[in-house]
């Protein structure tokens, strides 16, 4: 069905791309795999005509075929839904699922029935509910990827590649993703799946390609793989059996450094929460249940409309989260491009920049502290970095979040608040936070995490408490965690199976 053979892809002096290769059959899955910065996305972006490559092999239907553009892509039948979406923000939902393939009426004149019929099938085919008329940018992060899903589907394409669309979703939104691309399989079409939860790719996909460093390593059907064959191809190195251990933290005198009661803010209904020095407490629910307010108001973001906040023993009443910064808090965020990454500058001024938050401003800062400070972060946490005075988006995504956990971590913060710090982060990245989160609460330091990761909660967690509709569904210690006992617990059902 399409192939990229021999493709070679460079900016400027960095190789993107050897001599790579990819084949995906007329009614496959294909999941692509590598750690960030492995070429999975330049593969990707090439077939969308993003990018040309320098040199090598496009074919559909066994034809060579030029595209330098996303029209030429859309002509030989590719259609992409990208992680970053492609939808414009100001624009409403049906005009841009119908923008470039509009129905002609009368008079030239675009056929607003027809664009309804068409919109609402592609939709309810995906079980999204929305009001087609709102602008894009008024919609919930989820519901504008499954949007973008549905703008790549309604082309009725040959090839349709998905682009880490899952790591915004949830779970009951990824199943509805998941029937969806299961019937396109069984319609013929092609699919080339990106994704960094190694769990999708086991449900999902028929083959898997693995790149390593723009090369493609290995080529396999999925059900001859293990989780570790696959850490292996992407990272070259075999799977430390210890990394992925999660003992027991070993507290120190049991002192209580956040204490929520009954905190009342927007989504967040009626939440108690205890952590202790040295902890690791992980925030599990579906999307929407309240856990990002309920971080941004600890934080001091957001205001509670009730309830209290005691944090090292004093109630807070931030009016920012300079507040609480200023008090021994760190916050670092999934989205790193709205709330974590500066990406105009460098990457030892984005390493920098917390702790200027918290010193005073009219200290002067000479360029050397600045580049000791970060030169130390990117030695102690092994980021893969150029020169320091490049800009911060010239890191992998990967490296760009590890860029943004030293930030904090540097600081030996009291208490560090993170809210899905490894969406769409590579697995070998995502083990290098885990570890790094780790050996900070063994130093004393209190970790809250929230994470759309089941399974992710429940290696580094000592307890986790489970949001549903905003308050707490349940609560899971370490000796009594499982899969089936969490999941109940974020649908709100009781270990007997009703309701809660």
């Amino acid at each position: 069905m399409i192939a990229l053979k021999g493709i070679n892809k460079s900016f400027g002096t960095v190789m993107a791309l050897k001599d790579a290769n990819l084949d995906v059959k007329e009614g496959e899955i294909m999941a692509l795999l590598g750690s960030n910065g492995s070429g999975k996305s330049t593969m990707i972006k090439i077939l969308a005509g993003l990018y040309i490559p320098n040199s090598g092999k496009v074919q559909v239907d066994g034809k060579n075929v030029k595209i330098k553009s996303c029209v030429d892509s859309h002509n030989v039948g590719i259609a992409t839904a990208f992680q970053d979406l492609s939808l414009v923000p100001t624009m409403t939902v049906i005009d841009n699922l119908v923008l470039g393939i509009e129905p002609q009426g009368k008079f030239g004149m675009v056929d607003r029935a027809e664009s309804v019929r068409m919109v609402n099938e592609v939709l309810d085919r995906l079980g999204v509910e929305c009001d087609i008329d709102a602008y894009v940018q008024t919609l919930p992060t989820s519901t504008q990827s499954m949007v973008e899903v549905a703008k790549a589907v309604l082309l009725k394409p040959k090839v349709l590649l998905l682009d880490e669309v899952t790591a915004s979703l949830h779970h009951d939104e990824i199943e509805l993703l998941f029937d969806l691309v299961r019937k396109l399989k069984d319609e013929g079409i092609a699919i080339v799946f990106v994704t960094h939860r190694m769990g999708e790719v086991f449900e999902l996909s028929d083959r898997v390609t693995i790149m390593r460093s723009g090369e493609t390593v290995i080529v396999e059907d999925t059900s001859k793989l293990s989780m570790d064959d696959i850490v292996y191809y992407m990272t070259g190195k075999k799977p430390d059996s210890k990394q992925g251990e999660s003992k027991p933290l070993l507290k120190q005198e049991g002192e209580l450094i956040l204490d929520v009661k009954n905190l009342r803010q927007m989504k967040v209904r009626d939440i108690s929460l205890e952590a202790y020095n040295g902890e690791i407490i992980g925030i599990a629910g579906l999307q929407g249940q309240g856990q990002p307010d309920f971080i941004r108001t600890v934080l001091g973001l957001m205001k509670p409309e009730d309830g209290s906040i005691i944090y090292k023993g004093e109630k807070t009443n931030y009016n920012s989260p300079a507040g609480g910064i200023k008090n021994g808090m760190g916050f670092i965020s999934g989205d790193r491009n709205k709330e974590s990454i500066f990406q105009h500058r460098s990457i030892e001024e984005n390493i920098y920049a917390g702790k200027a938050a918290i010193q005073n401003i009219f200290k002067y800062v000479t360029t050397k502290e600045i580049k000791e400070f970060s030169q130390n972060a990117i030695d102690e946490y092994s980021i893969v970095a150029g020169n320091v005075k490049d800009p911060a988006t010239s890191l992998s995504g990967g490296n760009q979040q590890k860029l943004v956990v030293s930030r904090w971590i540097a600081l030996a913060p009291d208490l560090l608040l993170l809210d899905d710090p490894t969406k769409g982060v590579d697995v070998h990245s995502r083990r290098e936070i885990q570890q790094i989160l780790r050996e900070s609460a063994e130093k004393g330091m209190t970790v809250i995490i929230s994470s759309s990761e089941n399974e992710e909660l429940m290696e580094i967690s000592d307890r986790i408490y489970v949001f549903y509709e905003g308050e707490i569904s349940g609560v899971l210690n370490k000796g009594d965690m499982s899969l089936e006992r969490l999941v109940a617990a974020q649908m709100g059902m009781t270990s007997e199976g009703s309701e809660s």
